[in-house]
């Protein structure tokens, strides 16, 4: 499952300590935190080449129909012979047991040394209950994620990752509350890729914020990295798109919702959105995932590393079992896939950026099976946009193919509309939207790339309101969903007075020019408001 602190026992945890050592100024970036003495890395165990013996159950990767998914409905690993080679991935997450056998040949170190501290979980006192709260000892969502990404092939040991031969480093900055320092320290030490598989609060637990804003800081923190990194490429960063299901919305969560972001939705076996998945604008694509609860037989769980020994998700099960286990996944599974393609696509292709990787991913997406749902019509390929999966599958056969060929998109360009006064009643249900319009007639932007919609309104329960982008192309972003947020929640339900800005990639391909119009609906009755303002901001080329 994807991390939501709103339903894990991680949340409690949350405690500030030390994210990155100091490396003679190296770090000089890392964002805080004190310094250590470095430390050694876990030694490489000697390497028996030969299969992967949970190979055969890692249907994400290769689906031939075990445990009754549809045939084909995986990754697209086949054929690939990239394997991550040169890119370093970066992953905030829990705990990770860097020295696991199957990952900790490609750990990334300096002269042998960590770079950063080690995030690995501690060791459990004698008869210790099950704990896996953020960094404690059965802590094993972290390293569970990073062997989807990048566990070895070829080794005997357990099943493969997405990238084998991809670099890894890791940081609690979960349970040691440090979101922001770590995705510094990862930005300092040059990584290309960050994976993100945890949420904010979700609406849909009974206890989470309507709308919940990211730090201050790693808002910073990652529009340098996007302006910066990777010598001026882009760092790529991936964030599972959330586990709150229908009544939920991936635009809610500040840090999933952001224009840099790249959102990863969710699909089974065999190919549909399973029941948790959270819908978005912002929801780029979609990969391979299992049930988010409950996967013991593992049918259809994603298998990968856990804990080594007897501690972790199996329990202390007997080999292989005890060092893997069928992840009960969510969208947590499904950004390490998408983070291990994109180290595929940057080893076909190291110059292209953070833009270009966003856009050939939407771009070569497989459609997911919608069954009836109805899908909205884009200029990025035949089969459309769908909040619950965004354009489709990812397929990595396909994505590095058009990668080593691709010659990147032309410079970025960005049209704003400024801020446009509305100051209209907001009528309490069933009363009609309020809609204003704005319109481009020359903004420079041939292609959209990505919509972003800051709202203005004063509500005493802001999740009532429903809010629709219909833009001149005529498909429409659903931005903000009517929805129950708790009432114990101060603020964020009933306050947007100082502005929400959702994001949306459901235009990615259209015409910029022409009339954009919003519209803001109340939906639920008890309450009235009034629309203040609004900003219209278009990316592309």
């Amino acid at each position: 499952m994807r991390l939501n602190l709103s339903f894990s026992p991680w949340s409690e945890s949350l405690r500030p300590a030390v994210v990155c050592v100091l490396l003679s100024g190296l770090l000089a970036g890392c964002g805080g935190g004190e310094s250590q003495a470095l430390v050694p890395a876990p030694a490489v165990p000697p390497i028996l080449p030969g299969p992967d013996p949970l190979l055969t159950r890692q249907w994400h990767l290769f689906n031939t129909g075990q445990g009754g998914g549809v045939s084909g409905m995986d990754l697209g690993l086949q054929g690939v012979a990239e394997t991550g080679r040169g890119v370093l991935i970066a992953f905030i997450d829990g705990a990770v047991q860097i020295g696991h056998p199957d990952l900790v040949a490609n750990l990334y170190t300096i002269n042998g040394l960590l770079p950063t501290s080690d995030p690995s979980p501690p060791s459990a006192p004698a008869d210790a209950p099950y704990n896996d709260r953020a960094g404690e000892w059965d802590d094993a969502h972290g390293t569970a994620v990073v062997g989807i990404a990048v566990a070895s092939a070829g080794n005997s040991l357990g099943g493969r990752g997405v990238a084998p031969q991809a670099r890894f480093m890791a940081f609690d900055g979960l349970s040691r509350g440090q979101i922001a320092q770590s995705l510094r320290s990862a930005l300092s030490l040059g990584a290309d890729i960050v994976n993100n598989s945890w949420g904010t609060f979700d609406a849909a637990s009974g206890q989470g914020a309507s709308y919940s804003p990211a730090d201050p800081a790693w808002r910073q923190a990652l529009d340098e990295g996007l302006a910066s990194g990777r010598q001026g490429k882009g760092t790529v960063v991936v964030f599972a798109a959330g586990n709150g299901g229908r009544q939920d919305d991936s635009n809610r969560d500040g840090y999933a919702n952001h224009p840099g972001v790249l959102a990863v939705a969710a699909v089974d076996a065999s190919g549909r959105p399973p029941a948790y998945a959270e819908p978005g604008s912002n929801v780029l694509v979609s990969a391979p995932s299992g049930p988010l609860l409950g996967a013991a037989d593992g049918v259809t769980g994603i298998w990968t590393t856990d804990i080594a020994g007897p501690r972790g998700l199996s329990g202390g099960m007997s080999a292989p079992a005890a060092d893997y286990s069928a992840f009960p996944a969510g969208t947590s599974a499904s950004a390490p896939m998408v983070s291990g393609v994109v180290a595929l696509m940057l080893q076909a292709h190291p110059a292209l950026s953070w833009r270009d990787v966003r856009w050939l991913l939407a771009k070569t997406a497989r459609p997911a099976d919608l069954g009836t749902l109805q899908v909205q019509a884009s200029p990025m390929n035949a089969h459309g946009f769908h909040p619950l999966v965004g354009f489709g599958r990812v397929h990595a056969g396909d994505a590095v193919a058009a990668a080593a060929t691709f010659s990147g998109l032309p410079g970025e360009r960005r049209c704003d509309s400024g801020l446009l006064s509305v100051d209209e009643p907001i009528g309490d249900a069933p009363a009609p939207p309020v809609q204003a319009a704005h319109q481009f007639a020359d903004c420079g932007i041939r292609v959209v790339e990505s919509v972003q919609v800051t709202v203005y309104a004063e509500h005493a329960y802001a999740a009532d309101l429903h809010v629709e982008l219909a833009s001149p192309f005529n498909n429409v972003s659903m931005l903000g969903r009517s929805h129950f947020c708790s009432a114990d929640v101060q603020g964020p339900c009933g306050d947007l007075s100082r502005g929400w800005t959702f994001h949306s990639v459901a235009h990615m391909g259209e015409a910029a020019n022409g009339p954009w119009q919003l519209q803001i609906q109340d939906r639920q009755p008890g309450d009235v408001g009034r629309w203040l303002a609004w900003r219209l901001v278009l990316t592309g080329h």
